[in-house]
């Protein structure tokens, strides 16, 4: 338990310049309904440089196997705005977690350079059902080659993402996430709440 305190504060405090999306993932391996939609807000706070930031993105489930979502965020450090698609490639069955990949193409801008950034995040989560609703565990792990527009300084940063999504059944669909970002190389770690709202168009 030591050790991994220990790693945790490490994770924490490294801090390396990133030209990858602030405001984490907030969003598990299970696709919506079919035909529904998502709105979603995400404030989070970064390390080193310290900062706050706001994401907010609109999502839609067009089917079992494909979901598409338009993002845009703000802060202290920096906004990006950017659209990404995501695979439904396991669902949650019996033992077995869902997993998903999300690939998707942002315009940051980061201390005051802008960036074209590719994202790739393999995601597994497993539902446990309770008697007030659902909690959802979910694990990431966020690739991003970043490219910087006019000066030929590009990056590439990974970090994880470790939350949980909460659905709570007197809150009618409601859902509430909390998630740590941990930073592996060239990236920020960040604390990341979340709350979102699944809809069925009119």
């Amino acid at each position: 338990m030591r050790h991994l305190l220990g790693f945790v504060s490490l994770a924490l405090s490294f801090a390396a310049f990133s030209a990858d999306i602030p405001g984490g993932l907030a969003r598990i391996s299970e696709g919506l309904p079919n035909n529904t939609y998502e709105v979603a807000l995400s404030p989070a706070y970064t390390l080193n440089p310290g900062g706050a930031y706001l994401t907010s993105e609109l999502r839609y489930q067009a089917n079992e196997d494909f979901g598409a979502g338009f993002g845009f965020g703000a802060g202290e450090v920096g906004f990006n705005f950017g659209a990404n698609g995501t695979w439904y490639i396991a669902p949650d069955i019996d033992s077995q977690p869902a997993f998903s990949v999300l690939g998707g193409v942002y315009l940051n801008r980061v201390v005051e350079s802008n960036y074209l950034a590719l994202r790739i995040v393999p995601t597994i989560s497993k539902m446990i059902p309770q008697d007030w609703g659902k909690v959802t565990p979910y694990a990431s792990a966020q690739m991003t080659p970043a490219f910087q527009l006019g000066d030929p300084d590009n990056s590439f940063s990974i970090r994880t993402n470790i939350g949980t999504l909460f659905e709570l059944k007197a809150m009618q669909g409601l859902r509430l996430f909390t998630e740590l970002g941990l930073a592996v190389m060239n990236s920020n770690s960040e604390i990341i709440f979340g709350i979102s709202y699944p809809f069925k168009a009119l």
